[in-house]
């Protein structure tokens, strides 16, 4: 079996080519992306309450909404914001549960929301649950006039047929509107002409309701006949709703509705929400691709159907592609693509350098036959081409040459040795499998954790693993098969000698220092480990140095930014603030569109951008895109200072795109408690303390001073002897100002509703409201100034919950490129010199990036514990000997000190791409450790303790060690060299790991094993114990003359 792809040439030829086309097949029908798939565990809940403030919102609505839900096990968390007028509640789950537990969790929390509709109170709907509003959109596309305002119901009719069309294109999964306007009948009654009728606003809407018999009258049947009745009279035109009677007098005069309003079809106003692009009105279609889709082919689909689209729409209307994911998605590919081949031109000159030519060819060949395999089996498993992904591959390509290095090697080395083709390769193969295949096992268990990881951070970097665990797989079973056939095949013979090109470099005079080295060390060990020691101790001393972070940003030519009103702000208001920030940004040239949402979330062009604002009048966010990856760069830290001139009232945050699983805000300080005085007051003073940190960009909290509100105090007795009580009177106000749907005008298939309420000066008029005609139940008319007094009085602020428990959470925007965390501990430093504590009763907590980070790596290295033990096993099987277990396992500890050591010498932050690092660099550079004492061990001078033997020993293998750390570095180097936050932490923390192993490996690894092994003894007095030795392989043959076994260091 050694030798059977060897022998049987066919054999081997198929396997490659089952190999290539697999691969193939895959590249053609993998999805393409341009980021993971994050799994979607966080839901919204609204719940309107109109004209409720937030005490009244928490206490019925908010309140009664969270007892239910929190008996739902498979909820991790709730948080809620209990506004005037909305209930929003924000649920996440665990992030343990699977597809399954997660599609049934969202199902009982449907069902317990209708269980809980019954007990709201009347007036209120019943709450709207929202789960898609995770994740970026694949493609947003603008509907907007192309000079002057167009009617809203002909930009509301073509932005409905746009979301027709995409919904009907294969491969979509969601297509959601923003800013669409809500058509309706406006009736807007004369309360001077309404008056002397005794009628209220309610009863004309009812009156209306009642004229529109869209019911069944029953059929007519028969023995021969089956007829419907109808009773004719329903709403189908704005003259209908006009003729309809309201009252009769004696004489059989009727008042109809149109004698005393006047009835319009119009847009609803204030509209839930506004679109603005470019300073226009506009309606944005999002559309969301299939996961699993290849996003070049699916907007190439897209853009078609929009082309027929754009070919359909009257002269005064445009449409405009404004988000198109397929572009990012390319450029990422074609980024990590480059690196890729820059790696793979690396690793290959490398490999001519040190090996040879033909040897090198051997290796190179295993690059595309492992690529190819690895994205059948991503395929298989489901898992996209993606940025993850394919750096997963970038990261597998210096550890996948390991084992065919060292396979090679050690062919050519009894080649040389003159042994037969046939015998050198199954001698070679019998001899590496236990190693490589433990080099193989301990690698992948170091990258599990990553895959284990649960949520979304798990989502994100998962599937690095998953191609670096997948490409060592197949990297091991074709350096056992194919290269050892082609290994036999094609290295030369070495009785021909043919110098560098054959053979590769020698070491010349730094080889014979080299080997001078290693006999010191080993006949030497206590020193020699002592000095190894210097650097890993190194690393762990430079460990508080280092800067902690979570994720890093990102590198892209679009921002966004937030603008949030005081408290009672108009839907207009932030309009018009919106307006004075678009002015300002249009003063700068590299802004390339600017598309504002206002009243709610816009859509998210980035795969971790939240989308939890509904009906919030006083909000609004931009989508900026600039001209390029350096304009944003520079326009971010600009606009962050001068921005907040523009609107002096208005918080504005300019906000950039940063990697990882959502975050609110990256600096968050909680304050839990009961009293809302007290955490208002709390906060308050945080935010003063923290926003004179020079990093820190804007400091906001969500308890702060509500808007002013009307109060009608009612003397309940006068209101009793007119018939009335304080709930008729709040609804006939509330249906006068907010107006009441009655029946509904049926346009081919739109329905549009029928609401009654005061003109539009009355309504904003509160001279208007205190002199109301009240209508008593026997028709008289009762001013409002009579039953009472109104006063303007201030409001309570939004009341914000987490699990249950009031909270304020001060939330700290930090300027660009500024670390979160470097933020939180200048905050913190800030705060203990003000002398701040908590007052009693409440309790502070630190959120934001810092707590997501923590619950990150607890995550990560909570099975930490598992897999180290799984390696030792590992270790200690393959050699059959707990103290070179012991051995193995100290160069795993040391080599986490030099990967904390590069990175505290480069200065990068330490995040969750560091970390990872580090814990990936202990299975990489334990490689060549086991590597070494697997030569140790089966040399039997060398186990007998013979420690010139142990230094000839570690430097024949020196070649295949050096190669394959180079070829990692190599491997890694695009990584480094690519710039940006995210990936160089990482490759730095396993390429710099893996560089400075060597030390350790030379120096630390052989000195262990001459301590722990017995001096050499005179021949024939005994051998080595078990627990050093092993079983002897077949013995080399001599080397034939002319020829020697050959070492990278070795002297020419």
């Amino acid at each position: 079996m050694r030798t059977l792809f060897y022998r049987h040439a066919r054999l081997t030829a198929l396997a490659m080519l089952v190999l290539i086309a697999a691969g193939a097949s895959a590249f053609l029908t993998i999805g393409r992306q341009e980021d993971p798939t994050i799994t979607n565990i966080f839901a919204n809940i609204f719940t309107p309450y109109p004209g409720a403030d937030p005490a009244r919102v928490e206490a019925l609505v908010t309140e009664k909404i969270e007892a239910e839900l929190r008996e739902i096990a498979e909820i991790k968390r709730l948080t809620s914001t209990s506004s005037t007028g909305i209930s929003v509640i924000n649920v996440e789950l665990s992030e343990f549960l699977d597809d399954a537990a997660i599609d049934t969790a969202w199902a009982d929390i449907r069902q317990a929301l209708r269980d809980v509709a019954r007990e709201l109170p009347e007036g209120v709907p019943e709450p709207e649950f929202d789960d898609d509003r995770t994740g970026a959109f694949s493609a947003i596309s603008a509907v907007m006039p192309r000079g002057a305002d167009a009617p809203p119901a002909i930009l509301a009719r073509h932005a409905a047929m746009l979301e027709d069309r995409l919904r009907a294109l294969p491969g979509v999964s969601l297509v959601t509107s923003y800013g669409m306007p809500e058509e309706e009948v406006l009736v807007t009654i004369d309360p001077e002409a309404l008056g002397p009728l005794g009628l209220s606003a309610a009863q004309v809407a009812a009156a209306i309701g009642q004229a529109d018999p869209k019911v069944s009258a029953g059929r007519l049947r028969g023995a021969e006949t089956d007829l419907l009745i109808e009773v004719s009279g329903e709403i189908r035109s704005l003259d209908r709703v006009r003729e309809i009677p309201l009252a009769s007098n004696a004489e059989g005069f009727s008042t109809r509705v149109g004698d005393v309003a006047t009835v319009e079809k119009t847009a609803r106003v204030p509209a839930p929400s506004l679109v603005r692009i470019d300073g226009r009105p506009a309606v944005l279609v999002a559309a969301k691709m299939e996961e699993g889709r290849q996003v070049d082919a699916w907007i190439r689909t897209v853009r078609a159907s929009l082309a027929d689209y754009e070919a359909a729409l009257p002269g005064g209307l445009e449409h405009r592609l404004i988000f198109d994911q397929s572009g990012y998605t390319a450029d990422r590919l074609s980024e990590v693509a480059a690196n890729m081949a820059v790696g793979v031109g690396l690793v290959v000159g490398v490999l001519f350098l040190t090996l040879g030519f033909r040897a090198a060819l051997v290796v190179a060949a295993v690059l595309p036959l492992v690529g190819l395999a690895t994205l059948a089996t991503l395929n298989f498993m489901g898992i996209p081409i993606h940025q993850m992904s394919v750096t997963g591959m970038i990261v597998a390509l210096g550890l996948l040459v390991d084992a065919a290095i060292v396979m090679t090697d050690e062919i050519r080395r009894r080649l040389a040795a003159g042994m037969p083709r046939l015998e050198a390769v199954g001698d070679a193969v019998g001899r590496l499998a236990a190693p490589l295949f433990a080099s193989t096992v301990t690698t992948a268990l170091t990258f599990m954790p990553m895959i284990l990881l649960p949520g979304p951070a798990g989502d994100f970097v998962g599937t690095v693993a998953i191609s670096v665990v997948a490409m060592l797989a197949w990297s091991f079973v074709v350096a056992m098969t194919i290269t050892p056939a082609l290994s036999g095949w094609l290295l030369p013979d070495p009785s021909k000698g043919g110098g560098i090109v054959a053979n590769g470099i020698s070491g010349g005079a730094f080889g014979r220092l080299f080997a001078g080295s290693l006999r010191l060390a080993t006949r030497n060990p206590v020193p020699a480990i002592a000095w190894a020691l210097v650097l890993p101790v190194m690393g762990f001393l430079s460990f508080p140095s280092l800067t902690p972070q979570f994720f890093p940003g990102v590198d892209r030519d679009q921002f966004y930014i937030d603008v949030e009103m005081p408290a009672g702000a108009a839907l207009s208001a932030t309009e018009a603030t919106t307006e004075a920030v678009s002015r300002a940004l249009a003063a700068e040239d590299d802004i390339r569109q600017v598309a504002w949402v206002i009243g709610e979330s816009a859509p998210s062009f980035y795969y971790n951008m939240t989308m939890n604002r509904v009906g919030a009048p006083g909000f609004a966010r931009a989508l900026v895109s600039t001209d390029s990856n350096a304009a944003t760069a520079r326009l971010i830290p600009e606009l962050q200072d001068s921005l907040g001139a523009v609107a002096p009232g208005a918080r504005i945050l300019v906000r950039d795109l940063v990697q990882g699983p959502p975050v609110q805000a990256p600096v968050e300080l909680r304050l839990h408690g009961a009293d809302l005085a007290l955490l208002r007051e709390t906060g308050d003073a945080i935010r003063g303390i923290v926003e004179t940190s020079p990093d820190i960009a804007s400091v906001q909290t969500t308890m702060e001073g509500g808007a002013p509100k009307l109060d009608f105090v009612l003397d309940e007795d006068k209101a009793r002897l007119a018939g009335l009580d304080l709930v008729s009177v709040a609804r006939q106000l509330d249906a006068a100002l907010e107006g009441v749907t009655g029946g509904s005008l049926v346009e081919g298939s739109e329905e549009l509703p029928v609401r009654v309420r005061v003109g539009a000066a009355r309504r904003a008029d509160a001279g208007f409201v205190e002199t109301f005609d009240i209508v008593a139940p026997d028709g008289r008319l009762v001013p409002l100034s009579t039953l009472g007094e109104m006063r303007v009085v201030p409001s309570d602020s939004a009341i914000s919950r987490r699990d249950g428990e009031r909270v304020n959470a001060v939330a700290a925007f930090v300027r660009y490129g500024v670390l979160p965390e470097a933020a939180l501990a200048q905050a913190q430093a800030l705060l203990d010199e003000a002398g701040f504590a908590p007052p009693p009763g409440v309790r502070l907590e630190v959120g934001g990036d810092a707590d997501a980070r923590n619950e990150v790596i607890g995550n990560l290295l909570a099975p930490l514990g598992l897999i180290v033990t799984l390696s030792i096993a590992t270790v200690v099987l393959t050699f059959n000997s707990f103290r070179l277990g012991a051995v193995a396992s100290g160069v795993m500890v040391l080599s986490a000190g030099l990967s904390i050591l590069s990175l505290a010498i480069f200065g990068y932050p330490f995040g969750i791409t560091a970390v990872v690092g580090v814990i990936g660099s202990i299975g990489v550079s334990v490689n060549a450790c086991i590597i070494i004492l697997t030569a140790l061990q089966e040399d039997p001078r060398a186990a007998a303790g013979d420690r010139d033997a142990m230094a000839e020993v570690v430097l024949g293998a020196s070649r295949h060690i050096v190669s394959t750390t180079i070829t990692t570095f190599g491997g890694f180097l695009p990584l480094i060299l690519g710039g940006g936050g995210f990936w160089p932490p990482f490759a730095m923390s396993i390429a710099g790991g893996v560089l400075l192993s060597t030390v350790v490996s030379f120096y630390f690894t052989p000195p262990m094993f001459a301590l722990l092994a017995r001096r050499a003894r005179p021949a024939g007095q005994g051998a080595a114990g078990p627990e050093i030795a092993a079983e002897p392989g077949p013995a080399l043959a001599p080397p034939r003359s002319g020829a020697r076994a050959r070492n990278l260091f070795a002297a020419p």
